[in-house]
């Protein structure tokens, strides 16, 4: 059976992709929007509490998924992080779907390389 797939947006992707997301139907919310300036470990929590994949450009939450095991995490390392950019590399992770769910997706503009979350 297939998870609904959900996402949580870090501050640091910014409204443009939550908008966009928004209008191609995913399920969306952004902390920038609803609890801007909280603690890593919050938008954790949060993702935990809501089963929410979490989208950063913040490499910090690779560590942190060990100890916190969230639901998902995709982290953008992209070479260019303008926004159009940023979009195409989160539609790119999230075409994976509920593959997210127990893994830190790493994409880049060329790669998605995938890890297992094991705390």
């Amino acid at each position: 059976m297939k998870r609904e797939l959900k996402v949580l947006l870090d501050e640091n992707i910014g409204l443009r992709a939550y908008y966009e997301l928004r209008n191609r139907g995913y399920h969306v919310q952004s902390v920038l929007m609803e609890r801007r300036g909280i603690s890593d470990e919050e938008v954790i929590r949060i993702a935990i509490e809501r089963d929410k994949i979490i989208v950063t450009m913040d490499k910090d939450f690779g560590y942190l998924a060990q100890a916190y095991n969230p639901p998902g995490i995709v982290i953008l390392r992209l070479k260019d992080p303008r926004i159009p950019n940023r979009i195409r590399a989160i539609l790119r992770a999230l075409s994976l779907g509920d593959q997210l769910y127990g893994h830190v997706i790493i994409v880049t503009e060329t790669r998605i390389r995938k890890r297992p979350i094991t705390p």
